[in-house]
């Protein structure tokens, strides 16, 4: 796998620690697998990270954030999703589905073919659909193929993406899925500010991820405005704001400009 490919396998290892801690300790999700997929590489990657840069909570609250969206938009009546850069996303294996739902997982080859091979065993809870392509590619007409429903409610989900690819490839990658959505969608993406990524906070974990070989390039300090060109309506927070006992750090208002945040978005197609 190359090196942003490679970080799959350590969201998969923060995503083992959070399911080993207490219910005391706030534990905010139990992921069976994430142990089993992030492999020695992973838990070895995140061990590395926690001397380079400390223990992050971000991941943990975004798989939570992403895990309660879902099911809500389950229970809304959505049957279809479409999952960008999958990685080692577990949650066709981990949640539980209505009858009849379908989750489109699209990434690289090698990333597929590596949890195919660790989860071989494990039944998924939905029917699951694999697409083999590169994300900065054309994928349209592959999720097309495979059986992906323009008519039917789609929740689109863009998780621990956007922040490896440049501009040009952000709007690209918004721009193809939002030519396939349709009014009323449901998008589910992290996206960084840009005061972060220059802020001296974060230097420390932008130069480990660097000496990986996957460095971060794109943020936004106005989602908002930055998906209206795509006409989506997004509601956005600051991933401080979605666990507040577990953020370890002060969450200051929005209208306070210039300081470094992260965010989760919930976004609707709009007509």
């Amino acid at each position: 796998m190359d090196a942003i490919a490679r970080t799959s396998l350590l969201t998969a290892a923060m995503r083992a620690v959070e399911s080993k801690r207490s219910d005391s300790e706030g534990k905010l999700f139990v992921d069976p697998y994430a142990e089993l997929l992030a492999g020695e590489e992973g838990m070895d990657i995140l061990k590395r990270a926690i001397a380079a840069a400390g223990d992050q909570p971000a991941i943990a609250v975004r798989t939570y954030f992403m895990d309660q969206k879902i099911r809500q938009a389950l229970e809304n009546g959505v049957r279809q999703i479409v999952m960008l850069a999958s990685g080692m996303d577990t949650r066709a294996y981990r949640l539980s589905f209505p009858k009849g739902s379908k989750l489109f997982e699209l990434d690289k080859k090698e990333v597929l073919e590596y949890k195919q091979k660790k989860l071989s065993h494990i039944p998924s809870q939905c029917r699951r659909l694999e697409i083999a392509v590169d994300l900065t590619d054309d994928w349209k007409s592959k999720l097309l193929q495979a059986g992906f429903n323009r008519s039917e409610s789609t929740l689109w989900m863009v998780e621990g993406l956007i922040m490896y690819l440049k501009e040009p490839q952000v709007e690209v990658l918004f721009e193809r899925i939002s030519s396939l959505a349709s009014p009323g969608d449901i998008m589910l993406f992290d996206i960084l500010s840009r005061t972060l990524l220059e802020s001296p906070f974060m230097k420390p974990q932008l130069q480990f991820l660097e000496s990986m070989g996957a460095t971060w390039y794109f943020g936004s300090d106005e989602p908002e405005k930055f998906m209206e060109k795509f006409k989506w309506n997004a509601v956005v927070l600051q991933t401080g704001e979605v666990v507040p006992s577990r953020w370890p750090f002060p969450v200051a208002p929005r209208s306070v400009p210039n300081l470094p945040r992260g965010f989760l978005v919930e976004a609707f197609k709009l007509p």
